[in-house]
């Protein structure tokens, strides 16, 4: 039987049961003014970290022509972005013990502006993503504030709905972000786009001040911080690796000290991985909880959301890109062509919660798992044969699946996780969430990379070396799906 979120009031490990850590703030089922101003507030913050992702996705050709700097090189502003995000989200869990949540939504907020006021002035490329960086941290820490406040505070019978309410405002950044990007490179100018963020972050930070309550008492708390480096160092070392080896593969010629950097930096990541997870496994003060992951629900969903992560980042990297770059369209015209999937992907997920919220979580997760696996092996089989309009379609199918699947995961993965962990819990899924997406970008581009060397842009090599490593990389999440299919499937199998 799937979890029912609307009898977990009952359940005493489920998030704001007294057994589980004291009651939540918002013990009815009244959603309050103050909730929806805090929810609000930190999705700003999240929602403009993704509008940036997508924006500069579809930018990348203008970036690259302004600043003259190769795809491997630009694809740095996403993944660079994405690797700190995925270093400070696990400290979450210890930052939301430690320090009150509205003096860690300030910090945000004026993270994430002073980054836009760098990026927006930059002059040269490495200012750009230096302020890009910035950025990433104040996202680092918002994002798992607003799910955390979701589910120490909502009403239980509310938890799927405001899960699905903070994936619809994360999920109309996307929706947004291709066709804001193709408009602004067109007509203005990427500057712009880091302009415009600074009335939205002054409109959070006010919303966010004067809703944002405290559902747990802080205390002082030990930093691992030994534990974080070998965490930071793993996955910067994981996700440099591959894009050295495939910075060596486009050289054709590599020397000796290249060779032996890109072999030695991946294992040095996974041994410090590993060197990690034996640390905190055995601290009496750990940077993340390991054991949340003791539950099978809570660790095959976080399988299927992160996989969910790298397939959609992935998509959202590849389709504009082979648009602009192999099929000859505008950025303009690849934005607008991803738009309608990007708003049903950001529909769907309040849908998909209520979904939940009152049959379960099968019901929602395994539609949209099998939805989104159907249509990105579509894409890999027929993805670079056909026009414009078709591949549009078959990226709306997708992004249907994804809207009922992805939020929901995220839900029914943490049901079961005793408050008191919620931050640890939020901290792992999100951390997951952004080092796939990280991972994604890297892959992806290192594929599209490999396939463009020694070609001139613009030519007719070029497009087919895009169009080929288009393919590659459709082909790649085709197979990501499948593997994400059968966590969702074992996440939900756990609980039967």
């Amino acid at each position: 039987m799937s979890v029912d979120t609307r009898n977990q009031h009952t359940d005493p490990a489920a998030p704001g049961s007294s057994s589980a850590g004291g009651p939540s703030v918002t013990p009815s089922d009244t959603i309050s003014g103050k909730l929806v101003g805090s929810i609000v507030a930190t999705a700003i913050l999240s929602f403009l970290g993704l509008l940036l992702e997508t924006v500069v996705n579809i930018l990348f050709p203008a970036l690259m022509a302004d600043f003259g700097i190769t795809m491997s090189a630009v694809s740095w502003m996403t993944t660079g972005y994405l690797l700190v995000v995925s270093v400070i989200m696990p400290l979450s869990g210890y930052l939301q013990r430690r320090f009150t949540a509205r003096s860690l939504f300030v910090t945000a907020a004026i993270a994430v502006m002073a980054g836009a006021l760098v990026a927006a002035m930059a002059p040269v490329y490495p200012v750009l993503l230096a302020g890009r960086l910035l950025q990433g941290i104040g996202t680092g820490i918002a994002t798992p504030l607003m799910f955390s406040i979701i589910m120490m505070q909502a009403p239980r019978a509310k938890v799927g709905m405001l899960m699905g309410v903070g994936g619809l405002i994360l999920g109309i950044a996307p929706a947004l972000g291709p066709t804001l990007g193709g408009a602004i490179g067109t007509l203005a100018g990427w500057r712009l786009i880091f302009w415009l963020n600074i009335p939205l972050l002054v409109i959070a930070l006010v919303v966010g001040a004067r809703s944002i309550q405290q559902a747990t008492p802080t205390r002082k708390e030990h930093l691992a911080v030994g534990q974080l480096v070998l965490l930071a160092l793993g996955l910067v070392g994981l996700v440099l690796g591959i894009e050295r080896i495939g910075a060596m593969v486009s050289s054709g010629t590599p020397g000796a000290a290249a060779m032996a950097v890109a072999i030695a930096t991946p294992i040095v990541g996974l041994v410090c991985l590993a060197l990690f997870v034996r640390a905190a496994g055995r601290s009496d003060h750990p940077l993340i909880h390991l054991n949340v992951l003791r539950d099978g629900t809570y660790a095959w969903s976080l399988v299927a959301f992160a996989f969910l992560q790298f397939i959609t980042l992935g998509l959202g990297y590849v389709l504009p890109t082979y648009a602009q770059m192999s099929m000859g369209h505008s950025s303009l015209v690849a934005g607008l062509a991803v738009l309608p999937a990007a708003v049903i992907g950001a529909v769907f997920a309040p849908l998909g919660g209520v979904i939940l919220d009152h049959v379960g979580a099968r019901v929602p997760i395994m539609t949209g798992a099998v939805v989104a696996l159907v249509s990105a092996v579509l894409l890999a089989v027929l993805g670079v044969r056909v026009n414009l309009v078709l591949l549009a379609v078959m990226y709306l199918v997708f992004m249907l699946g994804f809207g009922l699947a992805f939020a929901n995961t995220q839900t029914h993965g943490m049901a079961h996780v005793a408050q008191h962990l919620t931050p640890d819990a939020t901290a792992m899924m999100n951390t997951c969430q952004q080092f796939a997406g990280a991972l994604s970008m890297t892959v992806l581009s290192t594929i599209v990379a490999v396939r463009q060397s020694g070609l001139t842009s613009g030519t007719a090599a070029f497009q087919h070396g895009t169009r080929s490593g288009s393919a590659g990389g459709l082909a790649v999440l085709a197979a990501v799906a499948v593997v994400g299919l059968v966590a969702e499937h074992m996440g939900l199998k756990k609980r039967d």
